[in-house]
């Protein structure tokens, strides 16, 4: 059974008016329910702050205000017709003064996430991509869209990290749909030493076996090597991939979240959009 619902987190910043268009698109291949959730600029984040004072400070607060307003109405009327014109039902949300964990409840109450870039790809610091790794934690999978990624390029070739993991399984449970509906998805089981000596010479057989009884065409490949994060983007960038399905590994604590190096990688490397889950 395909998703009811999904949320799309946006901003001022460029890029928001493809990525609404692309949740719609996915919202309308599952018959689903889409959430648009505006986060507001947060003042105390500009470079330019410090150096106002008295009437300077002020003007600047009303300028930020009518700005986040002007941006807010904007997106919002763009989002409304978008809807409009699909078979679709969406909802509007304007995220003012939230940050963190109040982010991460929009995120929880929906099957998927749908952000920008990671952070550290488009460097400014903003409300939103404070709130990145919490939103990570929310217990719902994340798909990082890249700003430039075509609205109507939607994942048909998936390329699937695994290695066997907990994280990895669950990110596979959760990118079901896609891969159901997906025309071509490459399991590639990564180089890691682990993977041979759990699951013998031919890791993968039982997870791709598993796959095709849904109905997914999966093909398998096992990579050699030690650099996991090198083959996996190699296997994507092969392929022509649409989308990359990762584990994400961490620490477990919320306030400490921190993502392993393969992930952190990905983050920082990945040109394709990336659906995580942990």
């Amino acid at each position: 059974m395909n998703p009811k619902d999904l949320v799309v987190f946006v901003e001022e910043e460029e890029g928001r008016y493809n990525r609404l268009k692309f949740a719609v698109s996915i919202a309308e291949m599952w018959k689903a329910h889409v959430i648009a959730t505006f986060v507001a600029s947060r003042l105390e984040l500009s470079p330019h702050r410090s150096f106002a004072r008295g009437e300077g400070l002020r003007s600047m607060i009303e300028n930020h205000k009518a700005d986040v307003e002007r941006e807010e109405a904007e997106t919002r009327a763009f989002f409304e017709k978008l809807v409009k014109n699909r078979p679709v039902t969406g909802e509007w949300r304007f995220s003012n003064n939230e940050a963190g964990e109040s982010l991460m409840l929009h995120a929880r109450h929906a099957s998927l996430a749908i952000v920008g870039p990671s952070a550290r790809v488009i460097g400014p610091i903003t409300t939103l991509s404070l709130s990145e790794d919490i939103i990570f934690a929310s217990g719902r999978p994340t798909l990082m869209l890249p700003t430039d990624w075509p609205a109507e390029r939607l994942p048909k070739r998936i390329v699937v990290g695994w290695n066997g993991g907990r994280e990895a399984t669950r990110a596979i449970a959760a990118a079901m749909p896609f891969l159901r509906a997906a025309e071509a998805v490459y399991l590639v089981v990564v180089p890691e030493s682990k993977v041979r000596n759990l699951f013998g010479e031919d890791p993968g057989i039982d997870m791709s076996r598993h796959l095709a009884r849904h109905g997914v065409p999966v093909v398998l490949e096992q990579c050699e090597g030690e650099k996991v994060r090198q083959a996996i983007l190699e296997r994507a960038a092969y392929h022509e991939a649409d989308m990359l399905v990762m584990g994400a590994y961490s620490t477990p604590k919320i306030s400490e979240y921190i993502f392993g190096s393969v992930t952190r990688t990905l983050l920082e490397q990945a040109e394709i959009p990336l659906f995580l889950s942990r």
